[in-house]
């Protein structure tokens, strides 16, 4: 009887699998190439900018307000109201900030919906390979494993920055003209504006990059996203019932969760009894980290 040998593939015979540009330009591919995936880029994208502008004329109405009555924040009865005194426009985006309305973080007001959505698509970019098992073609094509995850890592981030940072911008740009109806000029030169576009595009990326690492280690859609969102958006306001036990140290730890480091580490300037935009930064990467090593050892030494 005679046999016949098939030749091994050129990447399974040389045992090195694809370069990494090769990777790096096959994930592009899926990315790009899904209609799901767009429509959800369209989405977050509108979203940012849809609700950046509604924040805007929320906080311009506000702080319209508070110039109209003064500091004092009322009208004395039987006075003609455009008689009250007014506060200058560096007065009232003081007064707006006290009260935890950040003028300068106006073009990223809407970055929480984007998290929301861009976390959840960096979920499925993995987990859905191996709810198909579609993951056994991507590591046998790439034996070494780990290039993927820095690749499907890579097309997040440079994606989830750079779609932060055109909203971000075209929300400052809508905002402009809202808040100047109520006599604030919004311009790049303004201190944080610039800083806060900049860095929201950071935030989201490094969500982008958790959510990566979550579905990694769960490997389910619906269970990476429901830890990505506990971890987000409802540690925050676990920590905060926290706030009612006795001793300080409850008083502040919801300061560490990631949602709070990252959204303090887009502000400027210090705060009293809140950590620094230094410090948040530092504590949000080392979330990522904590979330991205232990995805990286399983995606390496697990069964698929």
């Amino acid at each position: 009887m005679s046999t016949t040998t098939i030749p091994a593939p050129p990447a399974a015979s040389s045992g090195t699998g694809l370069s990494f540009t090769g990777v790096l330009r096959s994930e592009w591919i899926k990315f790009r190439s899904l209609r799901s995936t767009q429509l959800l880029l369209a989405f977050s994208f509108l979203a940012v900018v849809g609700v950046g502008t509604m924040a805007a004329w929320l906080r311009g109405t506000i702080i319209d307000s508070m110039m109209e009555f003064g500091n004092s924040g009322r009208v004395v009865p039987g006075a003609d109201p455009s008689s009250a005194p007014k506060m200058t426009i560096d007065q009232a985006i003081a007064a707006g900030n006290a009260e935890g309305l950040n003028i300068y973080g106006t073009p990223i007001a809407g970055i929480q919906l984007g998290v929301l959505i861009l976390g959840a698509l960096a979920v499925l970019l993995i987990s859905s390979e191996f709810g198909t098992g579609m993951i056994r073609s991507t590591l046998t094509a790439v034996p070494k494993r780990l290039p993927v995850f820095f690749a499907k890592a890579i097309v997040l981030v440079v994606v989830s920055y750079m779609l932060t940072l055109v909203a971000a911008l075209v929300t400052f740009l809508i905002s402009i003209p809202i808040m100047s109806n109520y006599g604030i000029t919004m311009s790049l030169h303004m201190d944080g504006v610039l800083y806060s576009i900049l860095m929201g595009g950071v935030y989201v990326a490094g969500v982008a990059v958790a959510g990566l690492s979550l579905g990694t280690l769960i490997r389910s859609s619906a269970g990476g996203i429901i830890v990505l969102v506990g971890l987000f958006f409802l540690l925050e306001i676990a920590t905060q019932l926290l706030g009612l036990v006795p001793g300080d140290f409850w008083k502040y730890v919801g300061q560490y969760t990631p949602s709070v480091a990252g959204g303090r580490m887009l502000e400027i300037g210090d705060k009293a009894a809140f950590i620094s935009p230094f410090a948040g930064g530092m504590i949000f990467l080392g979330w990522i980290v904590v979330l991205a090593v232990p995805a990286i050892i399983s995606l390496k030494t697990r069964d698929v």
